[in-house]
């Protein structure tokens, strides 16, 4: 299915230039709405096996209601994907939960017209409470039945497609990345096109901008929130191959030691902080994951100020490769 696609400019200055991040997609509320949007649509499955079927049957009532709010081929309303200082799930649902009504009115106006698309909208759109907390109930459901299982792969696979843009940045330079990011983005200083579901023009003003892949769309989308920097969602360059090919890690080390491992080898070095918010785990237990390791010989730990950074060995970058080999 296609759709009509319109020009959205981004104007950039020179502090936005200075600020762009290369992310790996992993906030988790981006991804779950994104990909609730994908679990409506039809094509290719984003995600190998029958992702969309099996996700259907297990949807929850309030996750349903979620749907509502995500047709294909429509703008979705930005206060459902906030950018927060600090990286996690719970903060940015409770971002989402601490919305102003009027902000809300806006943005449903902008993307459905003077008729939202289901009834409980209006609510929503008037503020109440109860409405709010049944939607942030959907995006933990869905975010529970669609991704969670996954999401360690998905962080191991989304990091290496970061990574492979921050090489081009530092081969070819900021134009050069903003050059080659997708077929419907152009860079022409200072304006960044980007053929995506809405148009107009957008100053950043010094807000900065991510550059995040994702699985779940097929051409190129812009996420504004607020006052933080807006995010240029690009599609993966290669297929999401599941788990097949590190079975092994699971296996010897359990599903989240295994994830450490896959995410500190696709970035090269990660603090205790970002481990917990790829993993969607505390910092605290993203410790305790990265110390065993320590002591298994996979990984190094160096404190630098307040913050511990954590790499590979060589014994773990072998061992890594191994399993992806097999």
């Amino acid at each position: 299915m296609s759709y009509v696609s319109a020009m959205l400019r981004l104007w950039l200055d020179y502090e936005d230039l200075a600020r762009i991040r290369i992310i790996s997609g992993l906030s988790p509320i981006a991804q779950t709405v994104l990909g609730a949007q994908a679990l409506r649509g039809a094509g290719p499955e984003p995600i190998p096996g029958p992702w969309r079927a099996r996700t259907r049957t297990r949807l929850t009532g309030a996750s349903r209601l979620l749907l509502d709010l995500v047709p294909p081929g429509r703008w979705v309303p930005d206060f459902l994907t906030p950018y927060t200082e600090v990286p996690g799930f719970e903060s940015e649902l409770d971002a989402v939960a601490s919305t102003p009504a009027k902000r809300i009115r806006a943005e449903l106006e902008r993307s459905f017209g003077p008729r939202p698309p289901a009834p409980w909208l209006p609510r929503l759109a008037a503020g109440d409470r109860e409405t709010m907390r049944t939607l942030v109930c959907g995006l933990r459901d869905l975010h529970r039945v669609a991704l969670a299982d996954l999401w360690p792969d998905l962080g191991a696979h989304l990091s290496a497609e970061a990574s492979g843009h921050a090489r081009t940045m530092a081969g070819k330079g900021v134009g050069g990345l903003l050059g080659s990011l997708h077929a419907g983005i152009r860079w022409a200083s200072p304006v960044l096109e980007v053929e995506t579901l809405r148009g107009g023009d957008v100053r950043l003003g010094g807000r900065g901008l991510l550059l995040m892949p994702s699985l779940f769309v097929t051409g190129p989308r812009v996420l504004i929130s607020g006052d933080g920097p807006a995010a240029v969602v690009v599609p993966v360059s290669r297929p999401f191959a599941g788990t097949s090919a590190l079975d092994a890690l699971p296996q010897v080390f359990g599903r989240t030691r295994a994830a450490v491992i896959q995410l500190v080898g696709a970035d090269g070095e990660l603090t205790t902080g970002a481990l917990a918010a790829r993993l969607g785990v505390s910092a605290a237990s993203a410790s305790q994951h990265a110390t065993a390791l320590r002591g298994a010989g996979l990984i190094t730990s160096e404190r630098r100020g307040k913050t511990v950074h954590h790499a590979l060995t060589p014994l773990g970058e072998r061992f890594l490769r191994r399993g992806g080999d097999s």
